[in-house]
C-alpha cells in the first residue's frame, strides 16, 4: 500500500507541473511554443466569397449586431411582415462571407485537453461546435458554419433543423433548413449554392432539391456533378430547435473549463494522497514502537541455593 501511495504521489506531482506549464502557456494565444502541434491550418483558396474584414465578428453578440445593422441599413425595417424571410436570407449572405471552408479544431493555445484527447482517439473531438469559439476561427466547415447560423435564427425566434447527408464516396455533409412562410427552406452556407437559382424556386428545401436533379445541379454548377449527386439525394433530418451537436458541446464546455481549472484538482488530490501516506507511516512507526521485545532473565545467584558450591570452591 505505501509503494502504491508512493507511485501515486510522484505521478499527480508530475500531472500537476505539466498542467500549469500548459496552462501558463495557454495564456499566450497565438504566441504558445506548443502551438506548432496544432492541426495545420487550412488556406483560402481564392474561389469562396470570404471578407476577412469581418473577422471582427468574433462572438454571436457582433455577428447579431452587425446583421441588425445591415438589416436597418437595407431598408426590411420598415416591412416587418417579410422579417423571418429577409433577416435569414441576410445571415445567410454574411456568413457564407464570415468564413472560408475548413475544420476549426481546439488546441493548446484554446483547450489542450480536447485536444489531446482527439490525438488519442478521434480527431473529431477536437472540431469545435461552441459557436462562439467557432467565430475566433477565418475558417470552418460546413457543419460549423451552419451552427453559427443556426443558433443566430434561434436567437431570432426563427425555426431551425439540421439536415446531415452522407455520400459513398464523398462521404458526409451537414446543412440545415429554417421554416418561414409555412414552409421550410434549405441553407449551405458552406458549399455556397447559386442564390438566384435557389430564389427562383422560393429558396425551396431539401425534399424538392433531391427530387428535381435538374435544379440542384444547376444550384450547385460550380462543384462536380458526380459529387452533389453522391451526397444529395441521401439525407437525413434533425429535430427541430435542437442544438445539433449536444453531447459534444457538453464535452468541449467541460474540457475547456478543465484547461483552466484541473491543476487544482490534481494538486488537491496529491496533498490528499500524500494525507493519507504521511498517515499510515505515522501509524507504522507508532506500532513498531510498542512492540515488546523481552529481555533474557538473569539466573538466580548462587546465595539462593546455600548447599551447591562451584566447583574447587
Amino acid at each position: 500500500m505505501k509503494r502504491v501511495l508512493f507511485t501515486a504521489q510522484v505521478v499527480l506531482m508530475g500531472l500537476f507541473i505539466l498542467s500549469v506549464v500548459t496552462l501558463l502557456f495557454q495564456f499566450t494565444g497565438n504566441s504558445n511554443p506548443l502551438a506548432r502541434f496544432d492541426n495545420a491550418k487550412p488556406t483560402y483558396n481564392n474561389t469562396e466569397k470570404y471578407d476577412s474584414t469581418l473577422l471582427r465578428l468574433t462572438n454571436l453578440e457582433k455577428l447579431e449586431q452587425y446583421c441588425d445593422s445591415l438589416y436597418v441599413a437595407n431598408g426590411y425595417a420598415s416591412n416587418q411582415e417579410n422579417f423571418e424571410e429577409n433577416y435569414t436570407l441576410l445571415v445567410s449572405s454574411v456568413v457564407s462571407r464570415r468564413f472560408y471552408h475548413g475544420y476549426s479544431y481546439y488546441g493548446f493555445k484554446n483547450n489542450y485537453l480536447a485536444f489531446l484527447f482527439s490525438k488519442a482517439t478521434n480527431p473529431g473531438y477536437s472540431a469545435v461546435v461552441i459557436p462562439n469559439d467557432i467565430l475566433k476561427f477565418p475558417f470552418a466547415a460546413c457543419s460549423q458554419q451552419s451552427i453559427v447560423m443556426m443558433e443566430l435564427l434561434r436567437a431570432k425566434g426563427l425555426k431551425t433543423r439540421k439536415i446531415s447527408f452522407l455520400g459513398k464516396v464523398a462521404g458526409g455533409h451537414f446543412c440545415f433548413e429554417v421554416f418561414y412562410n409555412n414552409s421550410w427552406h434549405f441553407f449551405d452556407p458552406n458549399m455556397e449554392p447559386d442564390v438566384a437559382v435557389l430564389n427562383a424556386y422560393n429558396r425551396p428545401g431539401i425534399a424538392f432539391l433531391a427530387s428535381h436533379t435538374d435544379v440542384l445541379l444547376d444550384a450547385y454548377r460550380h462543384h462536380a456533378k458526380e459529387t452533389i449527386l453522391d451526397i444529395f439525394p441521401s439525407y437525413s433530418y434533425g429535430e427541430v430547435d435542437k442544438f445539433p451537436a449536444p453531447t459534444a458541446i457538453v464535452f468541449h464546455k467541460i474540457t475547456k473549463a478543465l484547461s483552466y481549472t484541473i491543476w487544482i484538482f490534481l494538486f488537491g488530490t496529491f496533498l490528499l494522497v500524500r494525507r493519507i501516506y504521511k498517515r499510515l507511516i505515522s501509524k507504522q512507526y507508532v506500532r513498531n514502537s510498542r512492540i515488546y521485545f523481552p529481555q533474557p532473565e538473569q539466573g538466580p545467584s548462587s546465595s539462593y541455593y546455600p548447599g551447591l558450591t562451584a566447583p574447587g570452591a
